[in-house]
């Protein structure tokens, strides 16, 4: 917001609390798991500054909307495109072709503000990191522009002047995008992040705050006491949340409750005089700029080290974000915004709509060109279309559920013949398992049935708090497994993360939590506790039903994503080998193998192990000949499981 009689600085030192909560949890400073919260407050600052700008305009019976498009041009188009080319050049120079045709989509997306939709398009079972993803941030900035396409309008219809009817409808909308919010985070979380109804109602609250022309009165100092609840609601947030809050939802309201409160404070407010400090303000000014260029610096620094940065690396990314954001903002978003280029109006415009039509066609090409994949020799192509070779019938036969089983929507596996007598049953694990079982149930003649969905156990009776369906999936999976026919239930999954409720290697930082009737599975213990019940449960009912139950150990999880490593050490080295320690594989394996022992020992469960085939010594393989034996950091590709299939022989 320009300098003028209503300029507030201590907007701007909010703003500086905002960026900095971000930046800190983007760069994984620990204490700052719930940073992502800056972008909430953000927004409730967003629509209560617009808000107050239109509507003075309004009053003053001179608004228009193409002034208004023009101002928004100004601040948001010169910073954004000059990072977007940056962006695409670095992107150009570090990424493999997957991930530069990702990088193609989530350009042309956000050439047109709408990044948000293509960020909740991809999130899935099987999406890649966000640290892969280096225009992410930018799902918040096209929330801000679809929003203000429809929110002027609304005022322009209703009229400034009818302050009453304007602020009960602008509470309507805010109280249904809440109420939208809250359910969506429970049963369509990727939507309720993303996307604009979930989160409109942070922006309307900024809003009515201007309509309504809110001000904690300075009686008795409420003021001060309202700034300081409001700053310590935030400060909550931003310490407390985490990954596993479930957000945006009801828990949006603490920051948005607390910025509402120091935006209504005002700036006599005790706080608010200690937030204006000039270096805590100059953050403020910058805060566009420096939320435009943290992430992709952090996102490209990982690319080309290939790992996470040491926290001596992470200071000076820092530093280097912050030194860009000050460039930035003293010569493209300044002059721009002021108009010293003296560019007229129906030139901005114009050059605009240029950004955007330059912008979409290098994404086209990224699109359509797959990558530029002729950017490598054949041999780095070859390791990495390894990434690709999954099991093909994975669309149609995975993520199944429990109305899928029970209308037997169940995939064919094996020999053609009429009857099946077996059962693979579990999550993405036992889907890349299918090559190996398809080859040895159609060499023995024997058909069997693919039961899988992703992120849920074989495990009766136990849920997991991050997905709800797992349950009764597996429930209606048990009627089939149980029933008269099936001779063999084969059981594999990714036992050690739901058994430890822990990530490993490279994944993002997070739990598992599993719980059943018994335990609610807060603590390790607790969830290994869930684990073994679940198990043991499983088994009970299958021996007792006279099934032969084959448990397919877990396959060593390798921590990063196999054929991008190994394309990157092949290119610095042809004679570069990659390998995992076998030590660390059963350590991490440690409970789960226990485990899987005693349901031998209890009931002859057949236990079959994948690390037999793949360590050897001290070492586990992460590739043969060259060729890459996993499509990711833990899923073995179609060429990795046809190398169980001697293991899996005995099964028949």
């Amino acid at each position: 917001m320009p300098r003028t009689a209503t300029y507030r600085p201590d907007i701007d030192a909010l703003r500086a609390v905002a960026v900095l909560a971000v930046v800190l949890f983007h760069y994984r400073v620990p204490g700052f798991g719930g940073g992502f919260v800056g972008v909430d407050v953000f927004f409730v600052i967003s629509g209560y500054l617009i808000t107050g700008l239109i509507q003075k305009e309004m009053d003053e019976g001179r608004f228009s909307l193409r002034q208004f498009y023009e101002r928004r041009i100004r601040r948001i188009f010169p910073a954004l495109f000059v990072m977007l080319a940056a962006a695409t050049l670095a992107a150009a120079l570090l990424f493999f072709p997957a991930s530069f045709a990702r990088f193609g989509r989530s350009l042309l997306s956000t050439a047109f503000f709408s990044a948000n939709f293509e960020f909740w398009r991809e999130a899935g079972y099987f999406d890649v990191g966000a640290d892969q993803k280096p225009l992410l941030h930018l799902w918040s900035i096209a929330v801000e522009e679809q929003f203000y396409l429809v929110f002027p309008a609304l005022l322009l219809l209703i009229g400034a002047r009818a302050k009453a009817q304007l602020a009960l409808t602008v509470a309507a909308v805010l109280s249904a995008s809440l109420i939208f919010s809250i359910w969506s985070s429970r049963h369509a979380s990727a939507a309720g992040y993303y996307l604009l109804p979930s989160r409109m109602w942070e922006l309307m609250l900024g809003a009515l705050l201007a309509i309504a022309v809110v001000r904690v009165p300075t009686r008795f100092k409420l003021n001060g006491i309202a700034a300081a609840a409001g700053l310590a609601l935030i400060g909550y947030a931003v310490f407390r949340f985490s990954h596993s809050t479930l957000f945006p939802g009801a828990a949006a309201l603490v920051p948005c409750v607390g910025t509402a409160l120091i935006v209504a404070a005002g700036e006599g407010a005790a706080l608010t005089r200690v937030l204006r400090l000039r270096p805590v303000v100059f953050v403020g000014l910058i805060s566009y700029s420096l939320y435009l260029w943290h992430w992709p610096i952090y996102v490209f620094a990982r690319a080309a080290l290939f790992r996470t940065p040491t926290p001596v690396e992470t200071v000076l990314l820092l530093g280097l974000s912050f030194w860009l954001a000050v460039l930035s903002w003293r010569y493209i978003e300044q002059p721009f915004r002021s108009g010293n280029w003296g560019w007229p109006r129906q030139m901005l415009f114009r050059s605009a709509g240029l950004a955007m039509a330059v912008a979409a066609a290098c994404a086209a090409v990224l699109i359509f060109g797959e990558g530029l994949p002729q950017r490598f020799s054949p041999e780095i192509r070859m390791i990495l279309a390894e990434a690709a070779d999954h099991e093909p019938r994975i669309g149609e036969c995975f993520g199944l559920t429990a109305e899928d089983v029970r209308k037997g929507r169940l995939c064919p596996l094996g020999a053609k013949v009429q009857k099946a007598s077996f059962l693979l049953w579990g999550d993405s694990h036992a889907d890349a398992l299918i090559p190996a079982v398809q080859s040895v149930a159609k060499h023995a003649g024997r058909a069997g049935l693919f039961a899988g969905t992703d992120s849920c156990p074989p495990l009766l009776g136990v849920k997991r708090a991050d997905t709800a369906k797992c349950a009764a999936f597996n429930d209606a999976v048990a009627k089939i497994a149980t029933s008269k026919g099936i001779r063999e239930v084969i059981l594999e999954a990714r036992w050690a993360k739901n058994a430890e409720g822990t990530s490993f290697g490279q994944e993002p930082a997070g739990r598992v939590r599993l719980y059943d009737d018994v335990s609610p599975g807060r603590t390790e213990r607790e969830t290994r506790d869930v684990f073994y019940r679940g198990l043991h449960r499983t088994v009970q009912a299958l021996s007792r039903a006279g099934k032969k139950v084959v448990l397919v150990a877990s396959v060593p999880e390798v921590g990063f994503p196999v054929p991008a490593y190994l394309a990157r050490a092949k290119m610095a080295d042809p004679d570069a080998k990659l390998t995992m320690s076998a030590a660390a594989y059963r350590e991490r394996q440690k409970f789960v193998l226990w485990a899987l022992a005693q349901m031998h020992r209890r009931y002859g469960a057949q236990v079959v192990y994948p690390d037999r085939v793949i360590c050897q010594g001290d070492t586990c393989r992460v590739a043969l000949n060259g060729r890459p034996l996993y499509r990711d950091a833990h899923h073995l590709s179609v060429f990795g499981a046809k190398q169980l299939t001697p293991l899996l022989a005995q099964v028949f």
